[in-house]
């Protein structure tokens, strides 16, 4: 479902407006609600100090990002969006904040052979007289599987993988050694035990997207600290196994496991004690439990 709307604002954060009234449709919609990011008062601060941009009319333009950012929403929320606008929008241009300049924004949009893009300034507001506007079907966190299917046959197509299962399925360890925070404070550990089992350990910071897919498309068991290299279990073939380390918590933040039941894998979450159990599941650094990762291993098929 695509909205079509003429003469509105846009900010770089994705905020629609017109007449200092936000478009819902532009807000993130959560199994809550939709977070308003901007009520009139500030719309109308907003009006007097930043400046503003008319873009040329004529030609369609489409908008597919939100406030949330990162490989995680761009891949399973934004990517459906796109695909959206392709079948049903013919030359369109994508606007784009300027600050998405991670290497993954470009090469998807080189895989999905988008060229045409306005890259949104800060504090600018930006005039568009036709403006598409593809909905998820879904609140976030709540995957439509045909549009998981359909972003992972896209993007193997284009990569020139078949999605047929590999005849030497690989076993994938995704590190987070290299990351900020979270990470895994035994790993020496947590990586002699899945070599035991014949895992290829790796960070997905050393690798291109296109590598990180097809390194999924060959990948019948995926292992992992919670964070957004497990989004790539999308391009995995069917009937594969994900194992997620994370922190308990009161039951938020648990997108990753819906993704997996959507597509059908076997899914084990595996709760590790925190070095700080204050911490946040997103920030939280953990200890594995060696015994119970190895119970879990033991039930993986051959």
């Amino acid at each position: 479902m695509i909205t079509r709307l003429k003469n509105h604002w846009l900010l770089a954060d994705g905020a629609i407006f017109r007449q200092l009234r936000v478009v819902p449709d532009s807000l993130v919609l959560t199994s809550h609600g939709r977070i308003w990011l901007h009520n009139w008062k500030g719309l109308l601060q907003i009006w007097l100090r930043f400046a503003k941009k008319r873009l040329p009319a004529g030609q369609p333009y489409v908008r597919v990002h939100t406030s949330y950012r990162g490989y995680y929403h761009w891949l399973l929320e934004s990517v459906p969006q796109l695909l959206e606008a392709q079948r049903a929008i013919p030359n369109f241009t994508l606007l784009l904040p300027a600050s998405y300049t991670d290497t993954f924004y470009a090469d998807t949009l080189r895989l999905l052979r988008l060229t045409a893009v306005e890259r949104l300034q800060p504090q600018t507001m930006y005039h568009v007289p036709e403006l598409a506007l593809p909905l998820l079907p879904e609140a976030q966190g709540n995957y439509s599987a045909p549009a998981m299917r359909e972003v992972k046959a896209a993007f193997l197509a284009a990569a020139g993988v078949g999605q047929e299962a590999p005849a030497q399925p690989t076993r994938l360890y995704i590190s987070r050694s290299k990351a900020p925070r979270r990470k895994v404070l035994n790993e020496g550990e947590v990586e002699q035990l899945l070599g035991r089992y014949g895992f290829r350990c790796v960070c997905f910071e050393d690798f291109a997207f296109e590598d990180q897919l097809r390194l999924c498309a060959s990948a019948n068991v995926l292992v992992s600290m919670h964070g957004a290299g497990l989004s790539n279990m999308i391009f995995m073939p069917e009937q594969a196994t994900i194992v997620e380390f994370r922190k308990f918590d009161d039951g938020l933040n648990y997108f990753f496991t819906g993704l997996g039941e959507t597509l059908g894998y076997q899914y084990h979450l595996l709760y590790c004690p925190a070095a700080d159990e204050k911490q946040s599941v997103q920030d939280a650094d953990l200890y594995i439990d060696i015994a119970a990762l190895d119970a879990v291993l033991q039930q993986l098929p051959a």
